[in-house]
């Protein structure tokens, strides 16, 4: 996995079983030269940091946009849900798609987000 440097902007309160907002973006550097595209997948963690199934909703899979002169890769993810309240982080994982498979080029380091009723 590549170094990147990553921006990402997560929200920080959010209730339970709407649409998290402001939607979150995160952008890196294009980062391999293989990739014929890239694509994000978030992971909702527990606050232990194990991974929770099934309590988030919504595209689990965006494909990133090129910005920047194609110098970045850009994804907006506009439609998650959690599903129920508590403490919980969001780690986005990112990959680059080439005739070879998925390669993961980045992630980001959690970020805490509080669901409330």
């Amino acid at each position: 996995m590549a170094v990147t440097q990553l921006m990402y902007h997560p929200p920080v309160q959010a209730r339970v079983g709407q649409v998290l907002a402001p939607a979150i973006t995160v952008e890196h550097a294009d980062t391999d030269p293989t990739a014929i595209y890239y694509f994000v997948t978030p992971v909702l963690l527990s606050a232990t940091g194990t991974v929770v199934e099934g309590l988030l909703q919504g595209n689990r899979a965006v494909t990133g946009m090129s910005i920047n002169g194609g110098a970045a890769i850009q994804y907006t993810l506009y439609d998650l849900v959690i599903l129920a309240p508590g403490t919980y982080y969001i780690r986005l994982d990112m990959y680059g798609m080439s005739p070879q498979g998925a390669n993961h080029v980045a992630q980001t380091n959690p970020s805490l987000v509080t669901v409330s009723n």
